[in-house]
């Protein structure tokens, strides 16, 4: 937790903490990232923004357009820069960061209210956030296939728009995120 120190007399060691804070700049219910995997500086950028827009978790996916590569190998690097990035921006702790999952395993495995960065879609007014929270899927540069498309939509994801331009994946997961939460009122 986060203390603020209300009194130190040094020379007896004696430190009082007036009060400790657990959940500073986190979000009011989960909110989890699912981000399909990148080339190495793309997805360690969205691991490091991520966790200052405030994710409880971080799962890389693997679908059909990701290049193939040892993506659990740099598991504990992004671990390292979602820890970092704590520090940096004021939360009183890391997001997990999980093993790549499969996408068909994410789908299984989402809860609360799943949106989708889809260019297509109609944008909505506002969001009704239960305390399951938010996951947010961003898929691979060049996007999901058309099987894929129907797999997410028939596990319950709803497209969000992030605009009138096709953005990069790392660039559209913080979209994705900031616009989530303030559609469900979570930046205020």
């Amino acid at each position: 937790g986060i203390g603020r120190l209300s009194r130190w007399e040094g020379s007896a060691c004696w430190v009082e903490v007036d009060r400790v804070e657990r959940d500073r700049g986190e979000p009011p219910a989960p909110l989890v990232l699912g981000l399909c995997v990148l080339h190495t500086q793309a997805f360690d950028w969205a691991v490091e923004k991520a966790t200052e827009l405030g994710v409880s978790a971080v799962v890389p996916v693997i679908s059909g357009l990701v290049q193939r590569g040892r993506h659990a190998a740099r598991v504990e690097r992004w671990r390292r820069i979602a820890a970092a990035a704590v520090a940096q921006c004021g939360r009183s702790r890391a997001p997990a960061v999980s093993e790549p999952e499969r996408l068909a395993d994410f789908l299984a495995g989402s809860r609360g209210m799943r949106l989708i960065a889809d260019p297509g879609a109609a944008p909505p007014e506002w969001l009704e956030v239960g305390s399951e929270g938010i996951t947010v899927l961003v898929g691979p540069e060049g996007g999901f296939t058309d099987e894929e498309r129907a797999a997410i939509l028939a596990a319950g994801f709803a497209g969000l728009l992030l605009g009138p331009r096709i953005l990069r994946a790392e660039t559209a997961a913080v979209a994705a995120l900031t616009l989530a939460q303030s559609l469900a009122g979570w930046l205020r």
